[in-house]
């Protein structure tokens, strides 16, 4: 097939294999030529066309009506029926935004309209509802005689520019037809026959036109159901792009929709394992979205049953409650809702969870008053005794406070400390990590939301961690995580001394003091425009540092001490004598998790260790570092150490009864990697 096109000299064929004679103008037309398309009307005689055409009068009744109403029309437009060659031509890059979807869809549809046309000696032509050609293409001798009419791309091929003809009839009437020979009004076109096919998008729009073309000697069929079938194939594309986009609009609504309702929301398989999880509901799990993406449910819920029955029997079981396996959710309930195929068999299972309402935050249990809240943080370095100095000067006070250190270093610790040697000492202690909570749902959580905020919101809404934390201390771990859309709703709140929650509109008086911390250096996130230059003041009134443990000298022996005379009484293990190797085990270590990373590595030494004493390679062999060991050997041995790690994991897990939590701690490794690992190795 051949295309016609415009470039700044005129009209011009492409992709044709090679160049052809010129084969002269079509003949004219004759009955023989347009009788086979008229087979229920008289020929139009020349001379009915001539009178009509000079002087508007003639009996017409022997015409086609839509053919009369054009030719009506024309006249009354004043065409000119003696030329016919197009003068009004726009430059097609023009119309491209316009008719980018046409386009769009003509080219998915041409090899199928290619295949109506072949070997028929005829071109077919796009055009958009104003009449301008957008696209041509077909017979190459056709188009020749195309192009000696201005008949492309670009060209306004209306009534009211060409007279009478397929393209502009068809888009002035809203029907297909076709017009043949003398039934054009412009003298230049009857030696053409031309059938056109309005385009209808499917709220019954026109968005454009199809005509199937070319001289009247070669026609072989009547080309009328050539160009509505062309018609149905293009609309059928804009049906399929149109169906394809719905159904995308209907994923991203209930995406979004998943996405930001305050209820917990997992979609499962039918054999249990987790295919998408909202962010409520790792929020609510403690857990990312990521570890919980293609593990099975039962690591969290007694499901089992469920999926039996709804596996079974889906139609009967409409929803079906289970239960929250582990004691942090225990106030946790969820349910299961069957999604069934077309042929009623199960598809997926959406498993919603709920938290239990209006569990309230209780304040920290009081130390006796001759105890000093500041023994939580150990230590006797220069470093560490200045930072308790600070905090004990500014406790009684309602000064706000940033902690800084690197991870692990004991902020929140020290944060509680504070909150314990205040007068506001028997009042709530909120934490609230904001670096932990997805963007969605960080603002409901600090402000609360009120009744009908969002869909799936809570009856009476739902108070934030400020009214949680009321008359009490707003402890903001990771501060620098913070939106910076969200700082500066905090900073209102901060300077109003009150709180409007997500959808509501009236200000609710709080009584908070505000304690922060980070990790990360402020200034420089100031400097990049990532954190708010006066709500780093504002939260600053009194900086605090803690260093990091390598810095601390001593202490970690200190530390050593505490946490193994507080571990071996929590994990029932005799620890009567701890060899140096150990603290020298200590001290040849980096410690890049610091105080955190200490305490889980000497819970998994004592967990682990056999006899009364502790030795300096229990630290170095503990059961975290099982995975970096296997990496370092030969692949023959891998399934040997594999065994040790599935036996290792067994004795941990039997000797802490299954309590996730301490298993994991004792190994070294994190929740969701031990529970990826009972799952692999099938332990129950």
């Amino acid at each position: 097939m051949h295309e016609l096109v415009w470039n700044s000299t005129g009209f011009q064929i492409v992709r044709g294999e090679k160049p052809l004679t010129d084969p002269g103008p079509p003949p004219a037309p004759t009955e023989k030529t347009i009788s086979p398309t008229r087979p229920k009307s008289k020929p139009i005689d020349r001379e009915l066309w001539k009178n009509f055409v000079n002087f508007g009068k003639a009996d017409l009744s022997c015409i086609k009506k839509p053919i009369r109403d054009s030719w009506q029309r024309c006249h009354n437009l004043g065409v000119d029926p003696a030329f016919g060659k197009c003068q009004d031509i726009c430059d097609i890059k023009k119309l491209a935004p316009e008719t980018r979807l046409l386009c769009d869809l003509v080219t998915e549809a041409q090899p199928h309209i290619n295949n109506l046309i072949r070997k028929r000696g005829l071109i077919v032509t796009i055009s958009n509802p104003q009449g301008y050609l957008i696209n041509m293409f077909g017979d190459y001798r056709a188009l020749i005689c195309a192009e000696k009419l201005n008949f492309g791309p670009g060209a306004n091929w209306s009534e009211a520019s060409v007279g009478t003809n397929a393209i502009g009839t068809a888009l002035a009437s809203g029907v297909a037809l076709t017009v043949s020979g003398l039934e054009h009004f412009c003298e230049g076109h009857q030696s053409w026959i031309c059938s056109a096919a309005p385009i209808f998008d499917l709220s019954g729009t026109m968005i454009g036109c199809i005509d199937i073309s070319g001289p009247t000697t070669s026609i072989h069929n009547i080309p009328l159901p050539l160009a509505i079938n062309g018609a149905r194939i293009i609309e059928s594309q804009l049906l399929k792009k149109q169906a394809n986009e719905l159904k995308q609009q209907s994923v991203n609504l209930v995406t979004s929709a998943f996405n930001a309702v305050a209820t917990g929301m997992m979609v499962l398989d039918p054999n249990g394992i987790i295919k998408t999880v909202n962010p409520t509901a790792a929020v609510l799990l403690n857990m990312s979205q990521e570890s919980l993406i293609g593990c099975s449910a039962q690591i969290c819920f007694e499901i089992e049953t469920a999926l039996e029955r709804l596996k079974k029997s889906p139609e009967i079981h409409a929803t079906m409650g289970v239960t929250v396996k582990w004691k942090q959710r225990a106030s946790a309930n969820a349910r299961v809702y069957p999604i069934t195929t077309p042929n009623g068999s199960l598809g997926c299972l959406l498993l919603v969870l709920y938290e239990s309402q209006n569990r309230p935050h209780m304040a920290l249990p009081m130390e006796t008053k001759t105890h000093d809240p500041f023994n939580a943080v150990i230590g006797v370095s220069s470093a560490i005794l200045s930072a308790v100095e600070t905090a004990k000067q500014v406790a009684p006070q309602m000064t706000s406070i940033l902690i800084t250190g690197e991870s692990g270093t004991g902020k929140e610790i020290m944060a509680k400390a504070l909150h314990r040697a205040s007068p506001r000492a028997q009042k709530p202690f909120v934490a609230i990590n904001c670096g932990a909570i997805p963007h969605e749902l960080i603002q409901s959580e600090l402000f609360g939301y009120a009744q009908g905020a969002f869909t799936g919101a809570n009856r009476g809404g739902n108070p934030g961690k400020f009214e949680q934390a009321n008359e009490g201390t707003l402890f903001l771990d990771e501060i620098a995580e913070m939106p910076l859309d969200l700082q500066v709703n905090l900073l209102r709140v901060l300077e109003e001394n009150s709180v409007t929650r997500v959808g509501g509109n009236h200000p609710i008086p709080v009584d908070v003091r505000i304690l922060s911390a980070t990790s990360k250096n402020l200034k420089e996130l100031i400097l990049q425009k990532t954190f708010r230059e006066d709500l780093y003041y504002r939260l600053k009134v009194v900086k605090i540092d803690l260093p990091p443990l390598r810095q601390r000298g001593r202490d970690m022996d200190l530390l050593a001490e505490h946490f193994i005379n507080q571990l071996s009484k929590e994990l029932n293990q005799t620890v009567k004598r701890v060899d140096p190797s150990f603290y020298r085990s200590l001290h040849n270590h980096t410690w890049p998790g610091n105080v955190r990373e200490l305490k889980h590595a000497i819970e998994g030494a004592i967990a682990l260790m056999s006899g009364d004493t502790l030795f300096g390679d229990a630290l170095c062999d503990s059961p975290g570092n099982l995975q970096e060991t296997a990496l370092s050997v030969p692949d023959k041995e891998r399934l040997n150490l594999m065994r040790v790690e599935k036996e290792t994991i067994q004795l941990a897990y039997a000797r802490f009864s299954g309590n996730i939590s301490h298993t994991a701690k004792a190994l070294g490794i994190g929740r969701n990697t031990l529970y990826a690992k009972l799952l692999k190795y099938k332990i129950t």
